[in-house]
């Protein structure tokens, strides 16, 4: 309500309260006369009285409403400002969160359909069978024989690859002379030509230690192809094997039991960071 809605309103209480106490001071006039009827028909002759306690009954009400009016408004405009306040903050803090939320997403970045080759040696022979469990729905194709080095095993990605696959694991190097590592880097290098822009997936190696050289020189090949191949995975084998000797069977080459099937969890990993590279495949 308005200041001036209010004025009026409060003028009329007063006309209309000195009006009932006016009339109520002329009827007790019509009584038997004595000195408490003259004094208050005296009083109410012009309704001095009444209208002087109902004037500072009106100044004190209205003093409190304004009073309160400006009170009111101070209240109103500091609860305002605190709830802009609050407001501005929560849209600064939604924003922030949703930059936060915000990540780059996925292009369709591999070719192929989503199969998966692998090519290998008696190391992927052992860890093959584990892989469908963890790739469950992952076309996959292996192609593995004990005892071939990279040369050969290049010789199964040829006879195996095919453009459906978008990523090519070479499990390859164990069997390489380790004076030699330049063989792997040749033959990663071929298979690198040949799919383009698929991923692959090149485990580290733990192999037999030859004439006093052991296998530095073909896993930094491996390190050294991935970083020149940004789309490379490298399960570490070699070094799960140097945390987990127990795993190894006697000849210290090949795995046991749990120890392929921990193979088979680490190359799996690879090959679904792969495929989460492309929103087709779960990416």
């Amino acid at each position: 309500m308005s200041w001036k809605r209010t004025g009026a309103v409060f003028t009329a209480v007063l006309l209309i309260a000195g009006a009932f106490v006016g009339a109520y001071l002329l009827a007790a006039a019509d009584a038997p006369d004595s000195a408490e009827a003259r004094q208050i028909r005296a009083e109410a002759s012009d309704g001095t009285y009444a209208v002087a306690q109902l004037g500072a009954f009106g100044d004190g009400l209205r003093y409190g409403l304004e009073q309160g009016l400006a009170d009111g408004t101070a209240d109103g405009e500091e609860q305002g400002r605190a709830a802009g306040r609050a407001a501005v903050d929560s849209v600064l803090a939604e924003r922030s969160f949703n930059a936060r939320d915000v990540r780059p997403q996925p292009v369709a970045s591999l070719p192929g359909s989503g199969g998966v080759l692998v090519v290998g040696d008696s190391l992927e022979v052992l860890t093959s069978p584990y892989l469908k469990q963890y790739l469950p729905g992952v076309p996959l194709t292996v192609n593995a024989e004990g005892g071939y080095n990279s040369i050969q095993i290049f010789d199964l990605f040829n006879e195996s690859y095919d453009p459906s696959q978008s990523v090519i694991v070479f499990d390859a190097g164990t069997n390489d002379n380790p004076a030699y590592p330049e063989i792997l880097a040749g033959n990663l290098d071929k298979v690198a030509s040949t799919v383009g822009g698929r991923c692959l997936v090149v485990p580290t190696i733990h192999g037999f230690t030859v004439d006093g050289v052991d296998n530095t020189g073909k896993n930094q090949v491996v390190r050294s192809f991935a970083a020149s191949h940004p789309k490379t995975q490298t399960p570490d084998w070699a070094g799960f094997v140097e945390q987990h000797p127990e795993m190894m069977q006697a000849d210290d080459l090949h795995p046991i039991a749990e120890g392929a099937d921990a193979r088979a969890r680490l190359i799996a990993q690879g090959v679904r960071a792969c495929l989460a590279m492309d929103p087709r495949f779960g990416g």
